[in-house]
């Protein structure tokens, strides 16, 4: 084989390679969606080993979990692990107790992005001290007036975090220009 042809077929093994990676990856994200849209899974067979696995060191896992002496800490390792190997049954436990943990999990997302957005509310001060800029605000806004300028930039902010304005829409919290830092800050310190 002369050195020409050896380092075509090299370039040919390498974007042969990275072809399968792409297939590969591009399988493994359409799996992983149809996963969690349509619960699709492999057949049971395959998951098997896994399986076992799984409930052999959630078992173990059990003996720290509900030993009520043993430390916070390896407590929560236990918890996490029964999470990583039993999903179902903690979704199960969950849906029993009216979803504490989704609604927990919920109320951190809608406190941090409160928060988030609160925190712009200064911001736009300084974006208003600089004449071009307001005058561009003043124009895309319909407004010259400094508080209405903040808060219809509030508003705008609002439709860039879709979860917490879905959130507030649901909860029937108040979410006017006017109302809007008012309910911004009331999220921000939920317990």
């Amino acid at each position: 084989m002369t050195k020409k042809n050896a380092t075509s077929g090299s370039a040919s093994g390498e974007s042969s390679g990275f072809l399968k990676f792409i297939a590969g990856l591009a399988l493994g994200a359409a799996m992983a969606f149809g996963y969690v849209r349509w619960d699709f899974a492999l057949p049971k067979y395959f998951d098997l080993p896994s399986r076992l696995r799984g409930n052999l060191v959630s078992s173990a896992a059990e003996f720290d979990l509900y030993d009520l002496e043993r430390p916070i800490a390896l407590r929560r390792r236990a918890l996490e692990i029964f999470f990583a190997n039993r999903a179902k049954d903690a979704v199960a436990i969950d849906a029993e107790f009216n979803h504490p943990f989704l609604k927990a999990l919920y109320r951190k997302r809608i406190i941090r992005e409160a928060r988030q957005l609160r925190l712009q509310w200064t911001a736009y001060d300084k974006a208003l001290a600089k004449p071009a800029l307001r005058q561009a605000l003043a124009k895309q806004y319909g407004s010259n007036d400094r508080l209405a300028l903040k808060q219809a930039m509030l508003m705008a902010g609002l439709s860039r975090k879709p979860f917490l304005a879905q959130w507030i829409k649901l909860h029937g919290e108040a979410a006017t220009a006017k109302s809007l830092l008012g309910t911004l800050k009331r999220l921000g310190r939920l317990p």
